[in-house]
């Protein structure tokens, strides 16, 4: 299994940014980053949205920690148009229970995405009135 932390290390480092890079991409403090890295705090959804945007990825591959997020030989063509490769694994066999709280815990996550969306898209409908 493969924590949101590592992704975010394995990502960055697959498309050789540093941290202070990422940060200023997804406009945070390298230090709230390294947190998010080192697993001390996670990323909001906001945060979250914009790592799948910027990195090409599925949001439920950095929220699963079934997932494991890998790039091909071929991971970056030219300069912004990078190909990923997913390749999931699953360690064990889980539960029917366990993976109907995956599917609700995934459900609710996919709720306050979207709830921080909507937020967004109204913020930004008030700023062109």
């Amino acid at each position: 299994m493969s924590s949101l932390g590592t992704k975010l290390l394995n990502l960055r480092r697959q498309h050789r940014l540093s941290q202070t890079e990422i940060a200023d991409i997804l406009d945070v403090s390298q230090n709230a980053y390294n947190k998010w890295e080192a697993d001390r705090c996670k990323p909001s959804a906001d945060n979250l949205l914009k790592l799948s945007q910027h990195y090409k990825i599925d949001l439920l591959e950095l929220l699963d920690d079934n997932e494991k997020i890998s790039l091909s030989n071929n991971e970056i063509k030219g300069e912004n148009n990078i190909i990923a490769n997913t390749i999931p694994t699953i360690n064990i066999q889980p539960s029917n229970t366990e993976i109907m709280e995956r599917v609700l815990q995934t459900q609710e996550q996919i709720s306050k995405l979207l709830e921080s969306q909507f937020r967004l898209i109204e913020e930004l409908l008030k700023k062109n009135r």
